[in-house]
């Protein structure tokens, strides 16, 4: 683990000290796991948005470049759940 500095106004400093005097724990616990949530929302949506592009070009391909919304969203919902077979 690495040391950081960061900066909070009082308001949240005062929040996060209750909550973790509430939880048991103390406020550098809350802020990684404040930090972790954070980023896996993020890497999920970005693999997301992955996920649609990819599955937008394998319908595109597959019907010759035209494909409807529909379509596309089909082959998003496919390729999501080969996603999670694979995950």
């Amino acid at each position: 683990m690495k040391r950081t500095q960061i900066y909070l106004d009082e308001d949240q400093k005062r929040k996060l000290r209750l909550l973790a005097a509430d939880r048991g724990g103390n406020v550098s616990d809350l802020v990684r796991r404040a930090v972790d949530r954070l980023l896996s929302d993020e890497f999920r949506d970005m693999n997301r948005q992955e996920l649609f592009e990819s599955a937008r070009a394998a319908a595109l391909a597959s019907l010759g470049g035209g494909a409807s919304d529909e379509e596309i969203e089909t082959a998003y919902r496919i390729a999501r759940k080969k996603e999670r077979l694979r995950a």
